[in-house]
């Protein structure tokens, strides 16, 4: 695969105000460091950059530098950069010079292959833990990403570091404990939600009459008269007693 080389330019002036104008012109403002060099301020045209960022190997690409009017070409990797939040346009960025005979730490990423047969089987779900690894290699050894396969994983299953296919290439840093996939049981399924509210409320306070009367009639027992119908009814039966014979 042919190399990539990008074109910048040296710039002097820094700060907010040659940014904007940097900006007007249709390029942004970048640093260049590392090994064990000062720092260099140039330009560059953020095209050429979201078109490194958005390839296989994103960040991990290794290119080119090339100082228009100095044929001075130098490897680097984009260590930082910065997106407008709302835009989405790349503001800035940083690189970081590689010697392509010297070993560097990089953050790979983790791709799964296959169908876990916990999700086609039982309706598990595969949930990722961690979906990048840290790995130490040469630059040209870098991956574009590191595949696992999980195919095999029922209910309960998962993958580890220690699970990722060795390579002489690369060297993986990241603890080998650290888990990278596992497969879940399935969600349950909520109750309906009226069902839910219902099952909540607390019930009504029944009156108590009600259930008084409902009592004495499920036991067969007349209800009992009120106190004043008793009275009234003694006071009629004193009164016929006293009635002298043969009156009415």
């Amino acid at each position: 695969m042919k190399e990539r080389v990008v074109e910048v330019r040296s710039r002097e002036a820094l700060g907010k105000n040659e940014a904007r104008r940097l900006r007007r012109q249709g390029l942004i403002p970048a640093i260049v460091y590392g090994d064990k060099k000062e720092p260099r301020a140039v330009a560059v045209d953020p095209r050429s950059i979201l078109e490194i960022i958005h390839s296989e190997s994103g960040a991990n690409t290794i290119f080119q530098l090339n100082l228009t009017g100095q044929e001075a070409r130098r490897h680097v990797m984009i260590k930082e950069y910065q997106v407008d939040p709302v835009k989405g346009s790349l503001l800035h960025a940083d690189f970081v010079r590689i010697q392509m005979d010297a070993v560097i730490e990089v953050e790979v990423p983790v791709h799964v292959s296959g169908e876990a047969a916990g999700v086609k089987l039982d309706g598990g779900i595969l949930e990722h833990v961690v979906r990048e690894v840290r790995v130490s290699c040469l630059p040209g050894d870098i991956p574009e990403h590191i595949t696992i396969d999980v195919t095999a994983l029922k209910i309960g299953d998962g993958l580890r570091v220690s699970d990722i296919p060795k390579s002489d290439r690369y060297r993986i840093l990241t603890d080998p404990e650290q888990t990278l996939v596992v497969v879940s049981p399935p969600a349950k399924e909520e109750e309906p939600a009226a069902a839910v509210a219902a099952e909540a409320a607390p019930a009504a306070p029944a009156e108590p009459e009600v259930i008084k009367k409902g009592k004495a009639a499920a036991e067969g027992e007349e209800p009992a008269e009120p106190a004043e119908d008793e009275t009234k009814k003694a006071e009629s039966r004193k009164k016929e007693a006293k009635k002298p014979e043969g009156k009415k």
